[in-house]
């Protein structure tokens, strides 16, 4: 669901070619937050992995996803605020192809997460040790 209305804003700013206007302070200051997001959530990322705890892993994929959401904000945020003499079809090319990717990132997450709690419940109905209690033995 977060991924169509993600897919839905990125479309909007690439068909109307335009982005988030604001102060060339205030733009600065999101692109340290947005960085310090993705480092953090990158850094969890390989923090966790071996963890095979299921709500670990979905906050992980949440604050992966928000940080990549920062980012594209971020970016549609400078190309609005240092805008001088950048061409129409360069910045539409920009948020399309970097919105294309969050989007993908995005979708496989949620893929991956179906399929990885697919395979958990179909354990537990069958009866069998989920892999995180056989790690934990």
């Amino acid at each position: 669901m977060l991924n169509q209305v993600l897919l839905a804003i990125v479309t909007c700013i690439v068909w109307q070619n335009r982005g988030f206007t604001h102060s060339k302070i205030l733009t600065i200051a999101m692109a340290a937050y947005s960085f310090t997001c993705v480092t953090m959530a990158v850094i969890n990322v390989f923090r966790f992995r071996k963890l095979q705890d299921p709500l670990v892993s979905a906050a992980k994929s949440v604050s992966l996803t928000s940080a990549l959401v920062s980012m594209l904000s971020l970016e549609t945020a400078m190309i609005a605020a240092f805008d001088e003499n950048i061409d129409p079809v360069f910045r539409r090319a920009m948020t399309g192809f970097s919105g294309g990717a969050v989007c993908l990132i995005v979708l496989a997450q949620a893929i991956r997460m179906i399929v990885k709690s697919t395979g958990e419940i179909r354990n537990l109905q069958q009866g069998a040790i989920p892999h995180a209690q056989r790690s934990a033995e």
